[in-house]
C-alpha cells in the first residue's frame, strides 16, 4: 500500500509541473495525446512515460487505461484536499529522503572495490581446518568487560566456521595469548581470549564452499568501507545534540 501512496505522490508531483507548463504555454489538438478532464498529457510526455515503462510489463491499451486511473485518483484526492495534509507532506519528505539517500549509497558502492586478494582469500580457507582453544568472558556493561569484571569464563575448542560473524572477526585478529576488545551481544558484552591455535584434520574444501567463503568476504568488506565512509562523515561533521555538549 505504501508503494502506492509512493507512485501517485511522485505522479502528483509530476502533474503539477505539467499543469504549470499548461497554463504557460497552451496545447493545439496536434500536441495533445490523452486529456483527462484538466488533466492534459501531451504526446512528448506520454512518449517519455511509455518508453520508461517497465520492458514488456503491459500493453498499450493497459499502460493508457493505467495513466487514465492515476490522473482520476490524482484528481479526486485533490478535492478532497489530501494533497494538504500533513501527513501526505510528510509521506512526500520521507520518501524524498529515501530515495536520495539511496541513490548515494548505490553510487558510494559502484565507486568503491569490493575484490578479495588472493592473500586474504587464501588467509580465510586455511583458517577453516584450524581449531582454536578460546575463553570466553561474558560482562554486563562494556565497561565492566574492560575492567575485567565478569560474570561467568568459559573455555571452548571449536573450529573456525562454528563461530559467530562477531566471533570470528575478534578471532581473526588475534595472536595468541591476546584478547578481543568488549564484543556486544544481546545485553551482554564478551571478550575473548585465544589461547591456541592448532591445525585440524584436513579436508577438502569444494568448490561452492569457496564460492560462498569468497561472497561472505565480499558482504563484510562492503560493510567495513561504507561504515568507515559514515564514519568519516561525522568525523568532519559539527553535531548538536542539547544537553549532551557538541561533537
Amino acid at each position: 500500500m505504501r508503494y502506492i501512496y509512493y507512485i501517485l505522490a511522485i505522479v502528483l508531483v509530476l502533474s503539477a509541473i505539467i499543469a504549470y507548463e499548461l497554463k504557460s504555454k497552451p496545447r493545439t489538438p496536434q500536441d495533445t495525446a490523452l486529456t483527462v478532464n484538466e488533466r492534459v498529457i501531451s504526446v512528448d510526455e506520454y512518449n517519455k512515460l511509455y518508453a520508461a515503462r517497465p520492458y514488456g510489463a503491459e500493453s498499450k491499451s493497459e499502460f493508457i487505461n493505467d495513466l487514465i486511473v492515476k490522473a482520476l485518483l490524482i484528481q479526486e484526492a485533490q478535492k478532497q484536499g489530501i494533497d494538504k495534509e500533513e501527513s501526505f507532506r510528510r509521506s512526500i519528505q520521507n520518501f524524498y529522503e529515501q530515495s536520495l539517500t539511496k541513490i548515494l549509497i548505490d553510487r558510494k558502492f559502484s565507486s568503491l572495490d569490493f575484490s578479495i586478494s588472493d592473500e586474504d582469500f587464501n588467509r580465510q580457507l586455511a583458517l577453516l581446518t584450524k581449531r582454536f582453544h578460546i575463553t570466553i568472558t561474558t560482562s554486563g556493561t562494556a565497561e565492566e568487560a574492560q575492567q575485567g569484571k565478569y560474570r561467568k569464563s568459559e573455555k571452548k575448542v571449536v573450529y573456525f566456521d562454528d563461530l559467530s560473524q562477531n566471533l570470528k572477526d575478534a578471532v581473526v585478529s588475534l595472536s595468541e595469548g591476546k584478547t578481543s576488545a568488549p564484543i556486544s551481544a544481546g545485553e551482554q558484552y564478551l571478550v575473548i581470549r585465544l589461547d591456541k591455535v592448532e591445525p585440524g584434520p584436513s579436508r577438502t574444501i569444494s568448490e561452492s564452499e569457496k564460492e560462498k567463503i569468497k561472497a561472505l568476504l565480499v558482504e563484510e568488506k562492503k560493510e567495513t568501507l561504507i561504515n568507515e565512509w559514515i564514519a568519516d562523515l561525522k568525523s568532519k561533521a559539527t553535531i548538536k545534540i542539547p544537553g549532551a555538549g557538541e561533537k
